[in-house]
């Protein structure tokens, strides 16, 4: 039975596969590989989760797979370092916004510009399909995060009350302006 529903999946009118070409990026002191996430990815993309999120996982692996299975355009990105996935940034594209939907990056490896990386990544994208915002929701308590963003030219926009459904915890709707 889940043979013919893989089969019946690769049947779908989904949209055409984006490319990013998988690369050795020297950030910082180190060396990692940036490629393109892929389904295999989702185990440990769960794991990066419980070490960033104190052992939550926000995002289940159907959130995942409905992600990277979606037919609206969507780059979802992994960085490696010594072959051990060390950080994701996934992004929608929807009526002219690139819309960041989930980035972790192990708590080792944050702070070296792993992020920045990734969001220039996503920005880079978002621009060559003629968008002209980004955005994010952040936990509002998350100031690390939000430090992070701002850095790198997004605003506060809204605070949204109860946005986190485990939790209740409000977000801070952030944006960011681009081609301009």
């Amino acid at each position: 039975m889940l043979k013919k529903f893989k089969t019946f999946l690769q049947c779908l009118p989904f949209r055409q596969e984006e490319t990013y070409p998988m690369q050795i990026q020297k950030i910082g002191e180190n060396d990692y590989l940036i490629r393109k996430m892929a389904r295999e990815d989702v185990k440990e993309l769960i794991d990066v989760q419980r070490m960033v999120y104190d052992g939550k996982i926000p995002w289940t692996r159907s959130a995942f797979l409905s992600e990277l299975l979606s037919a609206l355009p969507h780059l979802y990105l992994c960085v490696e370092h010594s072959e051990r996935l060390v950080g994701f940034i996934g992004c929608r594209l929807s009526d002219g916004d690139g819309h960041i939907t989930n980035i972790a990056i192990l708590p080792a490896y944050q702070g070296k510009g792993l992020g920045t990386f990734l969001l220039k990544e996503i920005e880079a994208y978002a621009i060559k399909n003629q968008c002209t915002s980004l955005s994010l929701e952040v936990r509002l308590g998350n100031r690390e995060a939000q430090r992070l963003y701002r850095k790198v030219g997004f605003v506060s926009r809204a605070v949204k009350n109860g946005y986190y459904d485990e939790t209740n915890e409000d977000a801070l709707d952030m944006v960011k302006y681009i081609n301009e």
